[in-house]
């Protein structure tokens, strides 16, 4: 259970760095935090596992990923609609 704590919080870093290259398109930034929100549930997961915690934390948090989800496909979709591409720019609220 330890070496599998390590790893969500390994690939939750990579993800992280990850973040910063490529970050001038929204889908993709979209997408890397997406997966950083599921390493996120894997370590609560593991963590109430280990403590024999109830999973009222883990709801909690997926309830709050899957209403970030919808929020950003939403703010995606207009923004595809209203700019013709995903890719960010300096100047994207002119």
């Amino acid at each position: 259970m330890i070496t599998f704590m390590k790893f969500s919080i390994l690939m939750l870093l990579v993800m992280h760095f990850y973040y910063f290259t490529v970050r001038f398109r929204y889908l993709s930034s979209l997408l890397v935090l997406e997966v950083m929100v599921l390493f996120l549930l894997l370590m609560i997961i593991s963590f109430s596992m280990m403590f024999l915690t109830n999973l009222s934390l883990f709801l909690f948090v997926l309830t709050l990923s899957v209403c970030e989800a919808s929020l950003g496909l939403a703010l995606l979709i207009s923004f595809v609609k209203l700019k013709g591409n995903d890719l960010i720019s300096s100047g994207v609220m002119k």
